[in-house]
């Protein structure tokens, strides 16, 4: 799959984080984003699409929807990426929540293009010696 025909979703309150990760997915290759400003738009818009990846803050309903997409028919395989203050509590909840990988706030366009290449493939040289600021839980 190529970036640009991947449809991605971003679900965070803050609209600052919203636009800033919408702009740096679209500078990686990403062209079909949608947002969603809470985790009730964000069901809607999930069960009106296929997303090839989520990416939700934690605050403010993001276990929730995590918790719903683990448990809904069709979702359930659904690649969710939390970005967040990454701590030992977090960690634990979302992992037994079903998280697929975290993206560390704040994060930059690199950490951001790993979490792409994880989850939609590869579409740039990896250098080496780079390590990974994204981890798979």
């Amino acid at each position: 799959m190529h970036r640009r025909d991947a449809r991605l979703l971003v679900v965070d309150d803050s609209p600052l984080s919203r636009v800033a990760t919408h702009h740096a997915l679209r500078a990686l290759g990403c062209r079909v984003i949608d947002e969603a400003g809470e985790y009730p738009r964000a069901l809607q818009l999930l069960g009106e699409q296929h997303y090839d990846l989520v990416i939700s803050n934690w605050k403010n309903g993001g276990r929730e929807l995590l918790q719903l997409i683990r448990h809904t028919p069709g979702l359930a395989s659904t690649p969710v990426v939390i970005a967040t203050p990454v701590t030992a509590e977090v960690v634990a909840e979302a992992s037994e929540a079903g998280v697929s990988a975290f993206l560390p706030r704040p994060f930059g366009v690199q950490t951001l293009e790993e979490v792409l290449r994880i989850f939609i493939g590869q579409r740039s040289p990896v250098e080496p010696g780079r390590a990974s600021s994204a981890f798979v839980s």
